[in-house]
């Protein structure tokens, strides 16, 4: 009686240890996929910020005169700086912000026509 029980509790640390080796694997692939997530460039918001501050300069915004384009060409430089960097987190925010910025000068020197 004492050899069967001693092999189930070895099968059963076996599982276990199997178990745990697994979950230690599923948390390293979720964690190396954030981080991957995390490292990439925002090259699409830095395009649609560049955009945007283009858009409002063509549309007759003026930055001496606009707060708000003066903002978006701030943020913008500021983005291309942590690009630079490699701040890509810190870079995004502020490539949305330029683009939220730029929108809003234009929006405003339509509403002004």
């Amino acid at each position: 009686m004492g050899k069967g029980k001693g092999a189930a509790i070895f099968m059963q640390n076996e599982f276990f240890r199997a178990k745990n080796m697994l979950a230690r694997g599923l948390i390293v692939l979720c964690c190396s996929i954030g981080l991957l997530a995390c490292s990439v460039a925002p090259i699409q918001e830095m395009s649609d910020a560049r955009q945007a501050v283009q858009a409002a300069k063509s549309s007759g915004v003026v930055a001496q005169q606009s707060k708000l384009l003066e903002l978006a060409e701030s943020h913008l430089k500021s983005a291309e700086l942590k690009l630079q960097r490699r701040w890509y987190d810190s870079a995004r925010k502020d490539a949305i912000l330029a683009r939220d910025a730029a929108v809003k000068a234009r929006l405003e020197t339509a509403d002004l026509l």
